[in-house]
């Protein structure tokens, strides 16, 4: 299983690789989508030519991120083709990843972290947020969507977001000057922390699922995954289990 799909819509494709049928060496193995990760490079290359195959993208037509847990998103046109194909670091500088170009795919780079799809059907966009737990913390679902609607007109009720594999709660245990930080950012963020025999955990999927909520988003346009990427060794990366490990694409795009 190379691929996990949200097949919801047939004009689209959208999904997350896992680490299965790729030539990475441990402990990368195998299917390794970074080339920031200290992976070799030509075996990264080789691994993302197996997407463009796969999903007969142009390698110049994948757009990524060079993503740092911000709240920054930004509209991805033709002019942008290239951006981090051979480096992390060409790739466009922000995390979260939106266009109408029906010629280009779009995706973001992780591991635990939640890959966030968009697709707004009568506007004819999508879009792609990385919501790490830092990202998370600073509203980068909730602003992303609000940036959809205030600036480019997209209504909210359009708008339909598939929240992809990522870390669990039951693996995510926060310090109390997590928690304390959590507190602060308000009644919103608070619904993420759940307690049981002293132990605080932090509900990253739940934070982004009120995000996009109270963002406007019916709740009928959303979905959850039932991957975590933690439990799952043989699907997934974890950077919670194995710190140096591999990362997952997680693109959308028109067919």
């Amino acid at each position: 299983m190379g691929y996990i799909k949200w097949s919801q819509f047939a004009e689209i494709e959208a999904f997350t690789t896992t680490r299965q049928n790729g030539v990475s060496k441990q402990p990368f193995d195998s299917f390794n989508q970074a080339y920031y990760v200290g992976d070799n490079f030509e075996d990264v290359k080789h691994n993302r030519e197996q997407i463009y195959k796969d999903f007969r993208i142009r390698s110049r037509h994948l757009i990524t991120t060079h993503q740092n847990h911000s709240t920054v998103i930004v509209k991805v046109t033709a002019k942008d083709l290239g951006a981090g194909e051979t480096s992390f670091e060409s790739g466009i500088t922000g995390d979260a990843l939106y266009t109408y170009d029906k010629n280009l795919a779009i995706g973001i780079f992780h591991a635990d972290c939640v890959p966030v799809f968009i697709y707004a059907k009568k506007a004819g966009l999508i879009a792609i947020i990385h919501a790490g737990q830092a990202g998370t913390l600073k509203g980068v679902t909730e602003k992303s969507i609000r940036h959809l609607i205030e600036k480019e007109g997209v209504s909210a009720d359009d708008i339909h977001a598939c929240l992809g594999p990522s870390l669990s709660f039951s693996h995510n245990i926060v310090d109390a000057d997590m928690k304390a930080k959590v507190i602060a950012l308000g009644e919103d963020y608070t619904h993420g922390l759940k307690e049981t025999n002293g132990d605080t955990f932090l509900d990253i999927p739940l934070i982004n699922f009120i995000q996009l909520r109270k963002a406007g988003v019916p709740s009928l346009n959303i979905t959850m995954s039932e991957y975590c990427t933690y439990e799952n060794n043989e699907l997934f990366f974890s950077t919670k289990r194995n710190p140096l490990t591999g990362r997952h694409l997680s693109i959308i795009k028109f067919r």
